[in-house]
């Protein structure tokens, strides 16, 4: 018996329940969580807006130790410090040999389904229901049965929190940054969303040498922390015209380009209007399943801009975290500074509270 919180409904409370593990198939791993991050995505799936089945552990955000592995798993042993990755890939399909497994056709379909790879669940509660968990791993949880191909060994002197925050934030907004837009040294940014994913775009954009990056929000806290990971210019989006503001910054001509990291249509349309005449808009944040872009037609033929979606940062998760890791070893990219507030799992709907009241870049519940 084990502790997980849990969502029953779209739009219910996170609880905090009793669960029950199954057996381990021959290519599980169960995890002795250590650290959580609380991300935007989980909120979505509690309210519905990633329409995720319930019931269902939140959590895709974790580090932990390897506690039992199934007959056939090679690559991690108990003992192993592990983070997890929310996305798992085959290896052999056209996006996997192509150098982009976060697209993994045989991937996806299974993490969207909260399932593990067999099609079976790991977790029931007291009444014997079973439970789904997100991105097959649920890391909100005290220990977790987890694909072994989710699971990527760090080094002994990164903290458990630290790996947490590379498994989705630090992933998708460095990875949005290096893979994506390939942004390159002397380029113009605006990041539209301070969060855990906006304020490592901020950071990536500042390791490559960009030469203008302008923070946008509507939180004080995170517009400081942004100025002291790199931005060199802040807009209060509640008191300014964001796209006069990003103009007047950068000479009238806009950014090259923008960083939509909320997860809002009209925010997408927001960077459209603030970057160059040839310059790029990349979609991150998670938005609402009824939610939709709008954009003037005229101007798919009266300019040259570009508008990217951007999934987990297009990275190659087993050798990217280990990469990103790296760099916080070296004191390149800084991960400790993100943490907000640590939380115990027993508080983790005040975490989420938290999370909907912009109080936090990063939410972290802390186990044990």
């Amino acid at each position: 018996m084990t502790r997980a919180a849990v969502v029953y409904e779209h739009g219910g409370p996170v609880e905090v329940v009793d669960v029950t593990l199954g057996a381990l198939g021959p290519h599980d791993v169960r995890v002795l969580i250590a650290a959580s991050g609380v991300c935007h995505s989980d909120v979505a799936a509690q309210s519905g807006a990633l329409a995720f089945p319930t019931p269902i552990i939140l959590g895709h955000e974790g580090a932990g130790t390897v506690a039992e592995v199934g007959a056939e798993v090679t690559e991690v042993v108990p003992g192993d410090r592990v983070a997890l990755s929310a996305i798992i890939s085959c290896g052999r399909c056209r996006p996997c040999v192509e150098g982009t497994p976060n697209l993994c056709e045989w991937g996806l379909p299974i993490i969207f389904s909260c399932r593990q790879p067999d099609g079976g669940l790991r977790a029931t509660d007291r009444t014997g229901r079973d439970i789904y968990q997100f991105a097959s791993l649920g890391t909100l949880a005290e220990e977790v049965i987890v694909p072994d191909i989710a699971t990527v060994k760090i080094p002994d002197d990164v903290s458990f929190e630290a790996a947490a925050l590379v498994g989705c934030g630090v992933l998708t907004g460095v990875g949005a940054v290096l893979n994506r837009a390939r942004v390159e040294a002397g380029d113009t940014v605006a990041v539209i969303g301070c969060g855990g994913v906006g304020l490592n775009v901020v950071q990536a954009a500042a390791m490559v040498g960009a030469a203008s990056i302008i923070a946008v929000d509507r939180e004080d806290a995170k517009l400081r922390l942004a100025r002291q990971l790199g931005a060199t210019d802040a807009v209060d989006a509640r008191s300014a015209d964001v796209v006069a503001a990003v103009r007047h910054l950068t000479g009238g001509r806009g950014v090259d380009t923008a960083f939509e990291c909320v997860g809002r249509g009209a925010l997408v349309r927001q960077a459209w209007e603030a970057v160059t005449i040839s310059g790029t808009v990349v979609a991150i944040g998670v938005a609402a399943g009824d939610d939709v872009v709008v954009l003037p037609a005229q101007e798919l033929s009266t300019s040259e801009k570009t508008l990217m979606s951007c999934l987990y940062g297009s990275s190659r998760p087993r050798l990217d975290m280990a990469r990103y890791l790296q760099l916080y070893r070296q004191g390149k990219l800084r991960l400790d500074e993100l943490v907000t507030r640590r939380y115990p799992l027993d508080d983790v709907a005040r975490a989420v509270a938290d999370l909907h009241a912009a109080r936090n870049a990063r939410g972290v519940v802390v186990m044990g």
